[in-house]
């Protein structure tokens, strides 16, 4: 897990990777977000793999198992604090969804390029989601269950639409990556959590 100095009083950010693995591109993304005055820890829950392709990063995950990637996560998280910031692009914006029920007290959950459906009640956070507008990876079904359970809590929904079709466009090693979109989903973060 890499964390850098950080003011005693910065929010913490938890930055959970996609199904690539702890990618450049998510180093990158967290340095943004330091350069706002957070603190961001991106735990490594793939032990090293990184992947160029969704189709050997899906293999991986599947050939390990959800459950046990989130067993890992949550045993990562053990010493951030309960308020952190949940965040994550694709596999890890699942998984940060998931963590939400563990860590009420989380100041905000961000879900970069993923999400699913509401298990049962919401609780509480607010949610910022960002994607492209065509992505095989959202289900507009599930954007809408989700936003209606989120606000159903009394917490603000945000929805950012990319222009454009594809998935990971913050890692823009990729292709379909954009820095201009990914510029735009930092500043939004920021703003949300106040700076």
């Amino acid at each position: 897990m890499t964390t850098h100095e950080h003011p005693t009083d910065a929010t913490t950010i938890v930055l959970l990777h996609s199904a690539l693995g702890l990618r450049p591109a998510i180093g990158r993304f967290a340095d943004q977000l330091r350069g706002h005055g957070h603190r961001v820890v991106t735990p490594d829950y793939y032990d090293g793999n990184v992947f160029d392709a969704n189709g050997p990063g899906l293999a991986y995950r599947d050939d390990v198992g959800a459950p046990t990637l989130l067993k890992i996560v949550r045993e990562q998280l053990t010493d951030v604090p309960e308020n952190a910031v949940l965040a994550g692009f694709s596999l890890g914006a699942a998984f940060a969804q998931r963590l939400a029920t563990d860590r009420p007290e989380a100041r905000a959950v961000i879900l970069l390029h993923s999400l699913g459906a509401p298990r049962g009640p919401w609780p509480g956070q607010p949610v910022q989601l960002h994607r492209y507008a065509a992505d095989p990876f959202v289900d507009e079904a599930n954007v809408s269950a989700l936003g209606e359970a989120v606000r159903a809590s009394g917490a603000s929904f945000e929805d950012f639409v990319t222009p454009g079709s594809g998935h990971l466009f913050t890692d823009t090693d990729l292709p379909g990556g954009d820095q201009a979109a990914t510029d735009r989903a930092v500043e939004r973060i920021a703003a949300l959590l106040g700076n």
